[in-house]
C-alpha cells in the first residue's frame, strides 16, 4: 500500500504546478478582459455625453489675392532691372482677409518696399523665390494700424517676371 500512496502523491504533484499556472492564466485573461470592457464602458458614456474632445472640421483654404505690380529692383552689371509679379496669399480665416483687404494700401506699399531692394539674380532662382516668399510672409503678418499680428499660412506667385 506504501506504493500506492507514492505514486499518487507524485502525480498530483507533477500536476499541481501545471495546474497552478493554468489557473494563474485565466484569472490574468479575465482580468485583462474585465479592464477592456469596462474601459470600453467608460469610453461610450463619454461619447455619448459629448464630452469627448471633437476634431476640428477640416476648413477649405481663405486666398487673398493681390493684383499684378511692377517694381525696380536694385541695379546691379546689367542696368536697372524690374520684377512684375502677382501674388495670393493663403489665411487661416475670414477674419485675417478682411483685414488684410482693408489694409490693402498698407500691404502693397510693403511689397513695394520689399521687393524694390531685391536682386534680380537671387530672386530668378527657386531658391531665392522661397526666400522671398518667407520675407513676404514676415513683412505682412506685422501689425496694422496697432492691430494684433496676423497670422498667413503661404506666398503662392502667380506671376513673376524678372527683365
Amino acid at each position: 500500500m506504501a506504493r500506492k500512496n507514492d505514486t499518487q502523491d507524485t502525480a498530483t504533484q507533477s500536476t499541481s504546478p501545471l495546474l497552478l499556472i493554468i489557473l494563474v492564466l485565466v484569472l490574468v485573461l479575465i482580468g485583462a478582459n474585465t479592464y477592456l470592457l469596462w474601459d470600453t464602458r467608460n469610453l461610450a458614456a463619454a461619447t455619448a455625453m459629448g464630452a469627448m474632445p471633437q476634431e476640428p472640421e477640416p476648413t477649405d483654404p481663405v486666398f487673398v489675392t493681390i493684383s499684378p505690380f511692377t517694381v525696380n529692383l536694385a541695379s546691379d552689371q546689367f542696368g536697372p532691372r524690374l520684377l512684375y509679379a502677382g501674388l495670393t496669399l493663403e489665411v487661416p480665416s475670414d477674419k485675417v482677409k478682411a483685414t488684410l483687404t482693408k489694409n490693402m494700401p498698407q500691404v502693397r506699399n510693403r511689397l513695394l518696399v520689399l521687393l524694390s531692394g531685391q536682386q534680380a539674380e537671387n530672386i530668378a532662382q527657386s531658391e531665392g523665390k522661397k526666400v522671398l516668399a518667407k520675407s513676404i510672409m514676415d513683412s505682412l503678418s506685422a501689425p496694422y494700424n496697432g492691430d494684433e499680428e496676423i497670422a498667413i499660412n503661404d506666398v503662392l506667385f502667380t506671376e513673376f517676371i524678372v527683365q
